[in-house]
C-alpha cells in the first residue's frame, strides 16, 4: 500500500482531539509501532527495509528513518549483519523502568496536594474511562498514549518543570515497556484499566501517603506502568 504524509487524530484528557500532521517517516514509525504493540507483528519477527519500502511504495531512506525511530523506543534490535527484528524488552529493563518512573511520580506528590489545580481528578477520570475505550477496541497504541497522558497529569501537577522533564525522557520507551509487560504477565488491557482505575481511587482520597503507597504497587508491586 502507498501512504502519503496523514492528518492523524490525538486524544487527550476532557475530550479534547489535536490535530497532528504526520511526515513520511512519521507515518511508516506510526503504522509498525501499531502492529508491534498489537502483536500483529510478534516478537522475532524479521522487518526487511526492501519489502517494507515496497509496501508502503516509499524509499528505504524513508523506512529506514522509521526504523531508528522504533530502535530508540526498544521496540525493534539490529543485529549483526543489520538484521532487523521486533524486539521485547527484558524483564530487567521493565523493572528498572518502572521503578525510575515510581520515584519521579512520587517525589512530587507531596507537592500535588498543595499545588493541586481544580480538575485534575476530573481529568484523570476522564483519561481511564477512554483507555476503556481504548481497551475495548483492542488498542494497545491508544492504552500506551493515554497512559503516558494520565502519569503527566500527575507529574505536571506538582509545578515541578524539571522533574516533568526527566520523566518525559522515559515516555519514548512506554510502548516498549507495556508490550513486554503484557506479554510476560499474560494481561488483558481490561485488567490493564483496572490497575489505572485503582490508581484513581487512591487519589481521590487527598493523602499523599495512600497515593504513594498505590503508585509503589501501580509500578514496583506489578512491574507495569
Amino acid at each position: 500500500m502507498a501512504i502519503s504524509a496523514t492528518t492523524s487524530r490525538h486524544t487527550t484528557g476532557r475530550n479534547e482531539t489535536v490535530l497532528q500532521h504526520r511526515s513520511l517517516p512519521e507515518s511508516v514509525h506510526d503504522i509498525l509501532r501499531s502492529r508491534i504493540l498489537s502483536n500483529e507483528l510478534p516478537a522475532g519477527t524479521p522487518l526487511v527495509e526492501l519489502n517494507l519500502a515496497a509496501e508502503f511504495g516509499v524509499s528505504r531512506t524513508t523506512v529506514r528513518a522509521a526504523l531508528r525511530e522504533l530502535q530508540t523506543e526498544r521496540l525493534i534490535e539490529v543485529q549483526p549483519r543489520r538484521r532487523t527484528i521486533v524486539s521485547r524488552m527484558s524483564a530487567e529493563d521493565v523493572a528498572e523502568a518502572c521503578y525510575t518512573r515510581f520515584v519521579l511520580e512520587s517525589a512530587s506528590l507531596p507537592d500535588v496536594w498543595e499545588v493541586v489545580r481544580p480538575g485534575l481528578l476530573a481529568e484523570m477520570s476522564d483519561v481511564v474511562d477512554l483507555m476503556q475505550l481504548a481497551a475495548d477496541t483492542e488498542d494497545v497504541s491508544g492504552i500506551v498514549e493515554l497512559d503516558t497522558a494520565l502519569h503527566r497529569l500527575i507529574m505536571e501537577s506538582s509545578g515541578h518543570p524539571r522533574l516533568v522533564e526527566l520523566w518525559s525522557t522515559l515516555n519514548g520507551q512506554m510502548g516498549a515497556l507495556m508490550r513486554s509487560t503484557l506479554d510476560r504477565q499474560g494481561l488483558s488491557l481490561d485488567e490493564t484499566v483496572a490497575m489505572h482505575r485503582k490508581l484513581l481511587t487512591s487519589f481521590r482520597r487527598k493523602d499523599p501517603t495512600v497515593a504513594v503507597a498505590a503508585l509503589r504497587d501501580h509500578y514496583v508491586g506489578s512491574t507495569h506502568a
